[in-house]
């Protein structure tokens, strides 16, 4: 992400309509303090800056505590009306614009296919799909380990409800389950032993996976199928019949 573009390229960079308005008010803070957490920017400059016609939102104050409290940016004490970027708010961003080496990911339709070894291409992928999630993202897969909340989960917005199936887990799981509820308080986790296929999701869209995210693409390639309304719906009602009769992680 370049933060030293003007305002007009920086933000027509980025995935407007999929934004909420605070996650526009984050990339216009990032991008006035040079993406640096600590950079002081007044609340002032931002609404001075903001430029409705590329934006497609007209500039709301309620956008600034949206953002404090996703964890995006906070306050400076004694100082009205300032803050300073986190570093929670420039990885959200920089999940939305993903450098994605040309040929990793082949897409049509609603088909997407990702190269064999190319792992960090999905999971970029991922991370931009769960940075813009702006209400649910739910997930079940097979098998999960604690590499899931460093590398996929980190990027969703807070206030997001977040439920996440699986059958069997490795390495230390449930101590960083445990660690990330601290922070994101929408977040629960459930056990099912039948489960076998990998789905996700976020807001009203649905995914079919192939691999498991914790080795989406290690030894073979990788397969993503965006599923159109019917079937996210019934695949929505799917997973909530999952939900009610796995158990407690």
């Amino acid at each position: 992400m370049d933060f030293t573009k003007n305002a007009k390229a920086f933000l027509r960079d980025l995935p407007l309509p999929k934004m909420t308005g605070h996650q526009k008010f984050l990339a216009v803070a990032a991008l006035l303090s040079n993406g640096k957490t600590n950079v002081e920017v007044p609340t002032s400059q931002i609404q001075a800056h903001w430029l409705k016609s590329v934006l497609g939102a007209a500039y709301n104050a309620a956008f600034y505590d949206r953002a404090q409290r996703e964890g995006w940016v906070n306050s400076v004490a004694d100082k009205k009306g300032t803050l300073c970027v986190t570093d929670a708010g420039l990885e959200n961003l920089v999940a939305l614009v993903p450098d994605i080496t040309p040929g990793d990911l082949k897409k049509s339709g609603s088909l997407m296919i990702v190269n064999r070894k190319a792992t960090h291409t999905f999971d970029k992928f991922l991370r931009q799909t769960l940075a813009a999630a702006k209400t649910q993202v739910l997930i079940a897969d097979s098998w999960v380990d604690d590499t899931i909340f460093d590398t996929v989960l980190d990027v969703i917005p807070p206030s997001n409800t977040i439920k996440l199936i699986f059958a069997q887990d490795r390495g230390t799981f449930d101590a960083k389950a445990k660690r990330f509820v601290q922070q994101y308080p929408k977040f629960a986790a459930k056990r099912y032993k039948h489960l076998h296929d990998r789905f996700m999701i976020v807001d009203d869209v649905g995914y079919v996976l192939g691999p498991s995210i914790k080795d989406a693409a290690s030894n073979s390639p990788a397969l993503v199928i965006v599923l159109a309304q019917k079937e996210k719906t019934l695949l929505q009602s799917f997973f909530n019949d999952l939900w009610t009769a796995a158990k407690d992680a």
